[in-house]
């Protein structure tokens, strides 16, 4: 049974003002610390590997392949926040990037650390430090970013999402968004009632969208009915 999104109105969702600026400015920030860290790496690691003697080739190849695990990471984060994707989803991910992270702040520091350079180690710390924690901002402000500009989507009225929507869920959405805002004042968010009804994140959508234009056409009615 096919699902309501608002692309299948026909018309394209109107954009937030500065939503690409943003969505941009975090992502090359992002690969700006990668970038950097990965400076770091490629330098601090080979040169500790080398003083631990370890053969020439492999010494080269020790920083990236820790650099490589954070951008294939990072980039797969990325896409699944953008897509919506809550913490708790992305929970596995987080935790191997946490531990490429501090793997790559242990390799960047322990040379200058072991010869008591302690503000060597301090500079060398900047990188791996930055990359964790934008390794946790950049996700969740692009989850927010989408979370702000989702409401701003509105279906198109000659799509009738109730007409293409099962009818029991519907109805179950109903009474979650109902619950919802009498709780808060807002209506439901897509992830509140992905996770209450158990549902996947393209059919949460279509039920959001769905009673956010009843509710919305409701309210309509009632003022012109003042």
């Amino acid at each position: 049974m096919g699902t309501f999104t608002p692309a299948a109105s026909g018309q394209a969702s109107p954009a937030v003002p500065g939503e690409a600026l943003t969505r941009r400015a975090v992502t090359v920030i992002t690969a700006a610390i990668v970038i950097m860290a990965f400076a770091f790496s490629l330098g601090n690691v080979t040169r500790l590997c080398l003083d631990l003697g370890i053969t020439a080739w492999i010494s080269w190849l020790v920083g990236p392949a820790v650099d490589l695990s954070v951008v294939g990471l990072l980039t797969g984060m990325r896409f699944l926040s953008l897509h919506g994707y809550t913490d708790r989803q992305l929970a596995r991910v987080r935790r191997m990037l946490r531990f490429c992270g501090v793997l790559t702040l242990a390799l960047n520091t322990s040379g200058a650390l072991g010869h008591r350079m302690l503000g060597t180690a301090l500079v060398d710390a900047v990188g791996p430090v930055l990359l964790i924690a934008w390794s946790e901002m950049g996700p969740w402000m692009l989850r927010q970013i989408y979370s702000v500009c989702l409401p701003a989507a509105s279906p198109h009225p000659a799509a009738r999402p109730e007409t293409e929507l099962p009818g029991d869920l519907l109805a179950r959405a109903r009474e979650l968004d109902a619950g919802h805002r009498a709780a808060t004042g807002r209506p439901i968010s897509r992830d509140r009632l992905r996770e209450q009804m158990r549902i996947g994140r393209d059919r949460a959508s279509a039920l959001v969208a769905a009673v956010r234009a009843e509710a919305a056409a409701a309210a309509a009615g009632r003022l012109q009915a003042a």
